[in-house]
Formats: C-alpha cells, structure tokens, sequence
C-alpha cells in the first residue's frame, strides 16, 4: 500500500486561495501539513531550509508575481534535489495553451481550480493517497483536471 502524501505545497500569491487550500488539506486529514508561500522566490527558500521537511506534493499557481509558476516548473525540473517532487500546475486557467505548456516543461498534472470546496477536498484527498501516475482513475471524475 502507498503511504499517504503528508506535505503539501501551494505557491500562490492569492491569500484567500491559500487559506482556502489549507482549510481542505487540514480536513482531510489534521496530521497533514500544508506550507504555503505567495511566490517562486519564496518557494525556493523554503525547499533549501533544512529545518523544513521536503514537500510531498508541490502546487504551483501560474500568475504569481517575482518567479512565475512556469519558471517555477522550469526550475524544479532541471534541479536534481527537487525534480522527484510531483508538481501540480494549479490555475484559474483551463486553456489549452496552458494545459499543453504544463506538461512540456514537466508536470506531473494540472489542475483547474474547483469552485466547490467539497470537490477540492475530494480531489486533494485522491491525491494524498496515489502517486502521481496512477491518478487517472480517482481523478477522471473531475472535469478540472487534465491528465497528460
């Protein structure tokens, strides 16, 4: 069995998504651990602190302002400590432009942002508990979700 997914973390410059977020992460589960910060900068900083436990999942917005979700992606993926960190590109957005530019420069999915916080709890909790590349069926019941 796969151990469940413990650390998420949500880069987005949006307070109230943040809070939002890490209002479903809690509920799943009250031992899960949501670390938020508002851009990439700031997400660089936090995955070098070594006090800080690595994430399990990485949730990256696409407009944050300083270092962007894609530069984000870009730099997560060419990093040989941060590269095996499944990263969720987790927009507004559901443009195919921006779902196609998610997966070539390597993310493991990507998400619109659900409406319904239910339906967000829902699918944070498929993917606390299933690697990445097994989502395809807990998650295709989500219109919001694009698999690669």
């Amino acid at each position: 069995m796969t151990p469940c997914r413990t650390r998420f973390l949500l880069a987005d410059d949006d307070v109230d998504d943040l809070s939002l977020f890490c209002e479903a992460v809690c509920g799943i589960a009250p031992m899960m651990e949501c670390l938020t910060v508002e851009n990439g900068y700031e997400l660089f900083d936090l995955l070098s602190n070594e006090d800080i436990s690595r994430p399990d999942l990485i949730f990256l917005d696409i407009n944050m302002p300083s270092m962007n979700g894609w530069e984000c992606l870009k730099k997560l993926r060419i990093s040989p400590t941060y590269n095996v960190i499944p990263a969720i590109i987790y927009s507004t957005s559901s443009a195919k432009k921006d779902i196609d530019m998610a997966y070539n420069l390597g993310a493991s999915l990507f998400l619109t942002k659900p409406e319904d916080f239910r339906e967000l709890c829902s699918i944070l909790e498929i993917l606390a508990k299933n690697p990445p590349d097994s989502l395809l069926g807990g998650l295709n019941q989500f219109q919001n979700i694009k698999l690669n």
